[in-house]
């Protein structure tokens, strides 16, 4: 067993080195071997003889070794941990508590506290007047010291972050905690004030929670505390009283009126006294923040506005706001106050019917492909005008619905007459022969065309006519070959024939054929009772090889007749809406933004008279729109799409002005002033305290200047006098003068003086949207 053992030692030796490491330089031999000593009491919490029998049974298999190896590691690794804890807890700190004599005080009694309930510490000093307070936490500790009849004293103790070197070192791979100790000496004053190191603070402090009134509020339940706020006492401001090895903060003194006033509720005095010294000790005053309810008048809540009332509105004051506050309320002492409007009317409307429409149309399509004429208010786009055809095709209207007279159309061509001549026998050389062309339309010959040719000999005595392959243009010999359009009608071409010279014995072979264009198409037949759009035109016929145009219709124009509709009304009518439609002109459609803006017109058919659609609505008896004399036919112009209505409702929105007060309390007059609308007759104003508590009487203003709209609706002009201009009124209902905070933040104490103070919490943040 023996052997087994100093093998596990073996290892224990590799797996951590023992090298040595320390961050003071005084540490000596002898504190090394008290080190190991402590090493070798730590190792009895191991299991040494389970820890070597694991050794002996996996020192032959590497895995199993690694294994082990980790979990000795691991164990190291919590006893490391606990031993960082305790070094966390082995501050010393020793506390010298001395009257101002430099004599020990007995029984003060010492409170550490802290988060962690084991840290807290309650104890009292000895005969020396210390107090050692062992395993303290390492971090921030307040810490209170009170004895009858002398100046508490209250600081945070400082003692910073663990540290190697400081709380704790290493060797190996084992932490060691070092402990730590700490000194801080309190000198505690008389309470009594005897001893004349105190300075006296005395002050006012005000706040303005009634901004209706000119006098300042007092604030409820302050106290104003004063304290040290340095990290090292150790300077001659402060050193009668403090010495310390370690960082203190926030050093307050407590005591009946000592470093501390409570703000008397009914007077707003403040008083405390502060221990001091000849040549002065700097305090830093603290003043709290106050939310108190605030008193004003308003006439804004959450952005909207409001009869002005007098509102209790929470408010924050103090050193929070810095130097900003809400802005000022100026709501004057008196209010013009005017009669609702009695305008109204809601839910009239207009019908509108689409008016049966005669069609007739006719437009020129060669060379106008890409083209959107209009003809007849209708909107075609010429997408091709085609190419070569030898007679007049045929053109046919498509519509959705049935007209009482569909509309009938035709085409018209124009172009070159190609001659061919070839052959023939028995003719007689050198006579002329005459070669008649005719065009017709149906049965009638819409042109003739003659052409000579004079016979000659074929080289064998034999008479013949001359061959002939003329095409392409003006190449006859008396130039008439070319068909002339006449106006938009031209040629409805439906033939061209040919009758040939006769020859004694075999007439020549003689052809004719048109090289033409559809040039324009036009009605025949007047259209009547198109109640839908047409759809299209469609291209026919034109020959053998015809290539016929393409025609779009766009968009067709309609009248509407225009009809008022009483049934949905609401609100009976006292001032007329204001009504307007919407025709969608051609060179809009198809957008349905982008329409006719002159809209309000009307045509009266059968008599052409139009005029202004205004000009006729009026209200009957019972508050519907009518008619005010009859009309044959009332309708809207063509519109390429259904009308959009637009009927704009009476608006009721009481007249208002503001009232100029003079500094005397009486009225100068009125501004800001706003007509208002929906008023059905002259009305007047009443000139009144703002609220039923302001002052102020006997003021008048007269209104004139009105005017009577075409809607029935009176509108003032905003003009008015000052009949009477009374008295007592307040120019501004808050009155107190707005402002930031402003306070002292510090004092600087000397022994006997008497400070007086000013704390001003001013008007503060209202905390509510109030006139914002």
């Amino acid at each position: 067993m023996k052997t087994i053992k100093l093998n596990f030692l073996l290892v224990i030796m590799a797996l951590g080195v023992f090298t040595f490491t320390s961050c003071e330089d005084e540490f000596t031999e002898e504190d090394f071997f008290n080190k190991q000593a402590e090493l070798a009491a730590s190792q009895q919490s191991f299991d040494l003889e389970k820890l070597i029998l694991q050794y002996e049974l996996m020192r032959e298999n590497d895995s199993l070794m690694a294994v082990f190896s980790n979990q000795l590691a691991g164990m190291l690794k919590d006893e490391n941990t606990e031993a960082l804890r305790q070094a966390g807890l082995l501050a010393s700190y020793t506390l010298t508590i001395e009257n101002q004599g430099g004599a020990p005080l007995e029984g003060v009694t010492v409170s550490v506290g802290g988060s962690n309930p084991a840290a807290r510490v309650d104890a009292v000093t000895d005969a020396t007047g210390q107090v050692i307070i062992n395993d303290i936490v390492i971090g921030a500790s307040p810490v209170q010291v009170t004895l009858a009849g002398f100046v508490g004293v209250s600081y945070i103790l400082d003692l910073g972050t663990i540290s190697s070197g400081e709380e704790y070192f290493q060797i190996g791979s084992y932490i060691y905690p070092l402990g730590r100790h700490e000194t801080t000496r309190i000198v505690l004053l008389s309470a009594d004030g005897a001893s004349g190191t105190f300075a006296t603070v005395n002050g006012t402090a005000t706040i303005e929670t009634d901004l209706t009134n000119s006098a300042s509020e007092v604030p409820q339940d302050v106290t104003i505390v004063a304290y040290l706020d340095g990290t090292d006492f150790d300077y001659e401001s402060a050193q009668n009283f403090f010495h310390s090895s370690v960082d203190i903060y926030d050093v307050r003194f407590s005591g009946e009126g000592i470093g501390s006033a409570i703000v008397d509720n009914t007077t707003g005095r403040f008083s405390m006294l502060l221990p001091a010294n000849e040549n002065g000790i700097s305090y830093t005053l603290m003043v709290p923040d106050v939310t108190a309810d605030q008193t004003i008048v308003i006439d804004t809540r959450d952005d909207l506005p409001v009869t002005p009332e007098l509102a209790t509105v929470p408010a924050r004051y103090g050193p929070v706001n810095g130097g900003t506050f809400s802005p000022s309320i100026s709501i004057a002492g008196a209010k013009a106050v005017f009669p609702a409007p009695t305008g109204a009317g809601n839910g009239a409307n207009l019908t509108f019917t689409v008016v049966p429409r005669d069609l007739n149309i006719g437009f020129t399509i060669d060379g106008n492909a890409g083209t959107t004429p209009n003809s007849g208010n209708v909107e075609f786009d010429i997408i091709s005008d085609g190419g070569t055809v030898q007679i007049s095709p045929t053109a046919a209207v498509a519509t959705a619905t049935t007209p009482t007279t569909p509309i009938a159309l035709q085409t018209s061509i124009i172009g070159d007459l190609d001659l061919t001549v070839a052959g023939g026998v028995g003719y007689t050389i050198g006579e002329d022969y005459d070669i008649t062309i005719d065009v017709l339309s149906g049965a009638t010959v819409l042109q003739t065309v003659t052409v000579t040719e004079t016979a000659v000999d074929d080289g064998t005595g034999n008479g013949v006519l001359p061959t002939i392959d003329e095409t392409g243009g003006n190449i006859l010999t008396n130039g008439s070959d070319n068909l002339n359009a006449f106006g938009v009608t031209g040629y409805q071409v439906t033939v061209v024939e040919v009758a040939p010279a006769v020859a004694p014995t075999t007439a020549a072979t003689i052809t004719v054929t048109c090289d033409c264009r559809v040039d324009a198409i036009q009605t025949t037949t007047t259209g009547v009772g198109y109640s839908a759009g047409i759809t299209g035109i469609t291209f026919a016929g034109g020959g053998t090889g015809a290539a016929l145009p393409v025609v779009d219709v766009v968009a067709t124009g309609f009248e509407y007749t225009i009809a008022i509709d009483n049934t949905g009304i609401t609100v009976p009518y006292t001032i007329l809406p204001d009504v307007n439609w919407y025709n969608t002109t051609v060179a809009s459609f198809p957008d349905a933004s982008a329409t006719d803006t002159d809209v309000i017109s009307y045509t009266e058919a059968g008599t052409g008279l139009s005029g202004n659609l205004d000009d006729l609505l009026g209200i009957n008896g019972t508050g519907g729109l009518a008619l005010t004399r009859t009309v044959t036919n009332l309708r809207t112009g063509f519109s390429y799409a259904a009308p959009v209505l637009e009927i704009v409702e009476p608006m009721a929105m009481m007249a208002s002005a503001d009232v100029d007060i003079n500094s005397d309390g009486t009225i100068g007059g009125l501004f800001n002033e706003d007509g208002g609308m929906g008023y059905t007759g002259v009305f007047g104003v009443t000139i009144m305290p703002t609220l039923a508590t302001s002052p102020g009487t006997g003021a008048a203003v007269q209104l004139f200047d009105f005017t009577t709209q075409g809607t029935r609706e009176v509108q003032w002009s905003t003009n008015w006098t000052v009949t009477d201009k009374g008295s007592g009124y307040l120019e501004e209902l808050n009155n107190s003068a707005f402002g930031a905070y402003s306070g002292p933040t510090s004092v600087y104490a000397i022994s006997g003086e008497v400070f007086e103070l000013t704390v001003k919490y001013g008007s503060g943040m209202r905390l509510q949207n109030v006139n914002q």
